[in-house]
């Protein structure tokens, strides 16, 4: 079942790959600002680092660090869904018959799930987790709001973050409800984590050389001391 986790993660990978080619095949900087070509760049790294710490070359992902990856994922695709809207039906097909939109906000999201829930060893996150998450998305906030009011033309890539439009109330009534959701979202996939069993449901995630997964401890009845 390792090799089937090797070849499920190097297949998500080249999805994520093929999505953001203008990044990192085409040289296309600006297209690295868009917060989903940067959540699906993660995934891709993650994602080849995870199949080769199953061929016993590395160490797993820390936890922390790979569903955070999912949690960024997961905003994407319900941000989509539920704010954006739908891809336009013109859209060329990039990968497979898939549009780029498709990958990135339907595709990789739900791969990246599976992987967590069947091939994950879990157990090995902490409650404050999210917090580190959330950090993540308001430093991209940050970030967007000072790149658009630098260059030349503001642009914002996305309109429930765009200053222009929304001035500072409306700007930070959706960073407070984005914030929550992020937070509430990003507690489940801890209690997801913890409900869970410790080894993975598939494959052995590389537990038998991966030191961030615990032995389960031994307890031993405790001797009375006798006195001599």
């Amino acid at each position: 079942m390792d090799l089937f986790a090797v070849l499920f993660r190097l297949s998500i990978a080249t999805l994520a790959l093929a999505a953001t080619k203008e990044v990192w095949l085409d040289l296309q900087p600006h297209e690295l600002t868009r917060f989903t070509n940067q959540a699906n760049l993660m995934l891709a790294v993650v994602m080849i680092w995870a199949a080769l710490a199953s061929l016993g070359l590395f160490r797993q992902p820390p936890a922390w660090f790979k569903v955070g990856v999912l949690m960024l994922l997961s905003v994407t695709g319900l941000v989509v869904f539920f704010i954006l809207g739908p891809e336009s039906p013109d859209a060329p097909i990039r990968f497979l018959g898939m549009t780029q939109g498709t990958i990135e906000h339907q595709v990789t999201p739900v791969l990246a799930l599976i992987d967590f829930l069947v091939l994950d060893a879990h157990r090995r996150l902490r409650w404050s987790a999210p917090a580190i998450w959330l950090s993540y998305m308001i430093a991209y906030v940050a970030f967007a709001l000072v790149r658009a009011e630098l260059i030349a033309e503001p642009h914002y890539e996305y309109g429930f973050i765009n200053l222009a439009d929304l001035g500072w109330g409306g700007l930070l009534r959706n960073v407070v409800l984005l914030s929550a959701g992020f937070a509430v979202l990003g507690l489940v996939y801890v209690a997801i984590d913890r409900a869970m069993p410790a080894h993975p449901v598939l494959g052995t995630a590389g537990a038998s050389r991966d030191h961030h997964v615990a032995p389960p401890r031994i307890h031993r009845p405790h001797r009375p001391l006798v006195a001599h």
